[in-house]
């Protein structure tokens, strides 16, 4: 079993509500259910405020901490700040499933090292 994941929230120009706390969880746990530990993820929300073309844009940036990978990154920028939450949370789901299915290959790899096929 994977051990759970601490997540920090921090905004700017902004207070995240329950609610958005609450979605916020929700979409971090789909991460967490992918099996690969993820020590730490924090979460950097900030709602922009334009006088031009495009008065209100919410942008939210995720870096997760993993073991044995590092840090890695994601951003996601939308009208709505939920709907940036879940493109970030998507980027950083294929970055996982990537990192583990590179594991997975690699575990292969060595437990067939020497057999011929």
């Amino acid at each position: 079993m994977v051990p759970r994941m601490k997540t920090l929230i921090q905004a700017k120009n902004m207070k995240p509500t329950r609610a958005l706390r609450r979605f916020i969880d929700e979409q971090v746990n789909k991460v967490q259910r992918l099996g690969v530990p993820i020590a730490r993820l924090r979460v950097f929300l900030e709602n922009i405020t334009r006088k031009d073309s495009d008065p209100h844009r919410a942008s939210v940036q995720m870096e997760a901490n993993i073991p044995g990978k590092g840090k890695v990154t994601v951003k996601s920028q939308a009208h709505d700040l939920y709907l940036a939450v879940n493109e970030a949370v998507r980027s950083l789901m294929r970055h996982v499933r990537k990192e583990k299915e590179k594991r997975i290959s690699i575990s292969r790899r060595k437990r067939h090292r020497g057999k011929l096929w």
